[in-house]
């Protein structure tokens, strides 16, 4: 059985090893939401404390899973890739995979934080840091 610490490594590199999920953001903003999903991995690897091999495996992957669109989502959210139309989408998405990676919900006035992209005064980095700490108060 493998024991958490060396779970959590392995989760840690499965976002590190993916950063080609963040080429559409600066330097910053990349590494900002890159520590966030270090973070959320190591939680989501927490989260399998006990469990055996194969039972951790099958809990830990739709959560990485999740946790890969998330961080996704989030860069091209903050890269202002997402158009007003598209927003909705955006928020339905980002609430599932928040879900499924910690199994909380997401706030219900995510929608208006989403639409703080089109605020020029707000960068990426700016943005990333604002959604993280919506976010975070939710768990």
């Amino acid at each position: 059985m493998t024991d958490i610490k060396t779970r959590v490594e392995n989760a840690k590199k499965i976002v590190t090893g993916n950063v080609s999920m963040l080429d559409m953001l600066e330097t910053e903003a990349a590494t900002e939401l890159m520590n966030w999903g270090i973070t959320l991995a190591a939680q989501i690897a927490q989260n399998t404390n006990g469990l055996d091999d194969t039972a951790a495996g099958q809990n830990m992957e739709p959560r990485m899973k999740a946790l890969r669109h998330f961080l996704r989502g989030t860069g091209n959210w903050a890269a202002g890739k997402y158009d007003a139309a598209s927003r909705p989408d955006l928020k339905n998405k980002i609430t599932e995979q928040w879900k499924t990676m910690l199994g909380v919900e997401a706030p219900a006035d995510l929608m208006k934080l989403l639409h703080l992209v089109d605020d020029a005064k707000n960068t990426p980095h700016q943005l990333i840091l604002k959604l993280k700490e919506t976010l975070t108060l939710t768990k």
